[in-house]
């Protein structure tokens, strides 16, 4: 507050300074008393007339037993011919002499010359808060756990993927086929218990109502199955196709012929022995061409 009150004064202050070339600038701590490191400010102001050039302190002053941290720059205020310049500089110091002094100058440049002017030496008293030291220094110790973030280990999982893509394409280049032969089987086997279930609900329905519709759905059911069985388009040929693609097998012949004149002809008003041994000459030609196919998946790794 003591400089801020010199600042005001000075800055309304006019006074004649006219041909005092080398007028004394005002400079001093903002406060009387510091502790190690505390930040104080220290005010520099200076009255001259407005023709004349003057630069205050930089950074690059040497502020001795004090440290330089920042400085604040005021515009130059003029008035009746007369300018103030003024900064405030932040220091601090870490020595620990009792009182400490600092005088700051302004350099009034005049033509090739530079003149140097310093303010009167203010000084700030350093707090002693240590007045005396046990020897030898007793250390206090603290064995107490301090807890610890647990910080997730990249490497190590990126290591985990690593080994685990390696070991999964070993098993698969030694087991691949094998483990793809299984699965096949599995899915040959499955779609196999699934007709062989909804045929043998058809066929049973037939037999106790000799309704038509069962026999129909029993043959498309048949003709769907060995499409998927055979990949071909077994569900869209015609009887004559059909046998044809099973090289004449007379059982198929015998079989589909009975079925669609009794689906198309309404020949069979009731299940009667022909129709119920076609439809089971239908059920094990199906059952013979899923152990063929079970064989043929089975026999791949022998012909490899």
């Amino acid at each position: 507050m003591r400089s801020l009150y010199l600042f005001i004064l000075l800055c309304f202050l006019q006074g004649p300074v006219w041909g005092q070339q080398a007028r004394k600038p005002v400079g001093g701590f903002a406060q009387d008393t510091a502790k190690l490191g505390q930040l104080l400010q220290y005010t520099l102001i200076h009255q001259h007339p407005a023709s004349q050039e003057v630069i205050l302190p930089d950074s690059n002053y040497n502020f001795s037993p004090f440290e330089f941290v920042s400085k604040a720059y005021f515009p130059t205020y003029t008035k009746a011919g007369i300018s103030t310049d003024s900064a405030v500089y932040t220091l601090r110091t870490f020595d620990t002499t009792p009182a400490q002094q600092l005088a700051l100058p302004v350099y009034i440049l005049h033509e090739e010359d530079t003149l140097r002017v310093f303010a009167d030496t203010d000084a700030v008293t350093v707090l002693q808060l240590v007045n005396s030291v046990q020897e030898p220094l007793v250390i206090k110790d603290d064995v107490a756990l301090a807890a610890v973030a647990k910080r997730f280990n990249w490497p190590l999982l990126l290591l985990y993927i690593v080994a685990g893509l390696i070991f999964l394409s070993l098993v698969w280049f030694i087991f691949g086929q094998a483990i793809i032969r299984k699965y096949n089987l599995y899915r040959l086997r499955k779609d196999h218990l699934y007709f062989a279930s909804r045929y043998n609900s058809h066929l049973d329905r037939f037999v106790k109502s000799g309704a038509s519709q069962s026999m129909e759905k029993a043959v498309s059911l048949w003709k769907n199955y060995l499409t998927k069985l055979e990949r071909s388009a077994i569900n869209s040929f015609t009887t004559k196709e059909i046998v044809e693609y099973y090289h004449d097998d007379e059982n198929v012949n015998t079989a589909l012929r009975v079925c669609d004149r009794a689906i198309y002809g309404n020949a069979a008003a009731e299940a009667d022995t022909e129709t119920k041994q076609a439809l089971n000459m239908l059920r094990r030609f199906a059952k013979s061409r899923y152990k063929t196919q079970r064989e043929v998946i089975r026999n791949a790794k022998n012909a490899r």
